[in-house]
């Protein structure tokens, strides 16, 4: 068995270069290409959102008037400043000069504690509280999702069969809900827990007057035949 674990380089008194990781690769990232891909993102995103329109108003049957209209309306709907939900996370010493300093900015927070601040704005907005933030702030923009250019009296309504039958009763249906209990208050709770327990009472009660009713037969066992059995 080889015993020998030194690595040839260590034989010959080199140095060993395990970090390999800030090796220049020759390729350089300018700011220029990073606009650059920032902006063909964009724009792939933008036919994206128009086709799926497109697609949506063929499926739903609309006139070649109505989809420009909706079409335009939707690039104006993209060309607009994006709206942002802030939030603003701090150390505690440096709450009151993030307060003091959106107050000089004019900017209205919604609401904030010692260590956050919840913002609503646009762009400009967002690009302002970097500017006066606390070096150690981070800041998380969340955009707003925007309103569907399509109003919801347009959207067809699908039609319900009525011809389906329930698979089961409704009393069944109600202990087969689910609910979320850490969501649900507690004269809620109790509620639901009430109507199941009388559902299961009622079942029980049922169930042993049927029991009741009916008659149990007891049939007579045969005996077996104790004679010799030969083949024919």
């Amino acid at each position: 068995m080889n015993k020998n674990t030194q690595v040839e380089t260590a034989k010959n008194g080199q140095a060993t270069n395990k970090n390999t990781s800030n090796v220049p690769t020759g390729k350089v990232k300018s700011i220029k290409d990073a606009e650059a891909r920032k902006k063909a993102r964009e724009e792939q995103f933008r036919n994206f959102r128009i086709n799926a329109l497109r697609r949506r108003c063929a499926r739903m049957k609309f006139t070649e008037e109505k989809t420009e209209e909706l079409v335009k309306k939707l690039i104006e709907q993209l060309n607009a400043p994006k709206e942002y939900s802030i939030l603003v996370m701090l150390d505690t010493k440096d709450s009151a000069m993030m307060k003091e300093a959106l107050a000089k900015a004019k900017i209205q927070y919604k609401y904030h504690g010692d260590t956050y601040f919840s913002i609503d704005g646009n762009q400009d907005i967002l690009a302002k509280i970097r500017e006066i933030a606390p070096p150690k702030a981070k800041i998380y923009p969340y955009a707003k999702k925007m309103e569907s250019v399509i109003s919801k009296e347009e959207i067809p309504k699908k039609p319900k069969n009525k011809n389906v039958p329930h698979s089961r009763p409704k009393g069944k249906n109600v202990l087969k809900k689910r609910y979320n209990v850490a969501n649900m208050s507690k004269k809620n709770r109790k509620n639901f827990k009430a109507q199941v327990k009388s559902l299961r009472d009622k079942w029980a009660t049922e169930k042993a007057a049927k029991k009741k009713g009916s008659t149990t037969v007891q049939l007579n066992s045969k005996k077996s035949s104790e004679g010799l059995k030969k083949a024919a």
